[in-house]
């Protein structure tokens, strides 16, 4: 019987919880970041222009490139191959994306 067996199974039960947490939190970031980014771009080319198909279209592109922005900034995607097609690059280029980053709570606002 090994006295270091617990305390390893204990340190790799963490560090494969902490993972599945970040994939988690990334998940959740990229589809809350895909659907306000749709609605937001389909709302906005319908109000102007009327055309519902133009507005879903444009609600699918501005998706895609939103999605891919997050693709490459992850470290959790680091090392990982994508297959994309050029335009996608160029109008990422020529979008203005903003990102946002919100700092961790503190403790004290944690317990309000």
């Amino acid at each position: 019987m090994n006295p270091f067996d617990g305390l390893a199974k204990y340190l790799l039960g963490r560090l494969e919880q902490r993972v599945l947490q970040r994939w988690a939190k990334f998940l959740f970031q990229m589809a809350f970041s895909a659907f306000v980014t749709f609605l937001f771009t389909c709302g906005t080319v319908l109000c102007g222009t009327d055309n519902e198909l133009l507005a879903v279209g444009s609600g699918m592109v501005m998706t895609a490139i939103v999605l891919t922005v997050f693709f490459r900034s992850s470290r959790l995607t680091a090392g990982m191959q994508i297959v994309l097609p050029a335009d996608e690059a160029a109008k990422e280029l020529a979008t203005g994306i903003q990102t946002i980053t919100r700092p961790e709570p503190t403790a004290k606002e944690n317990q309000l």
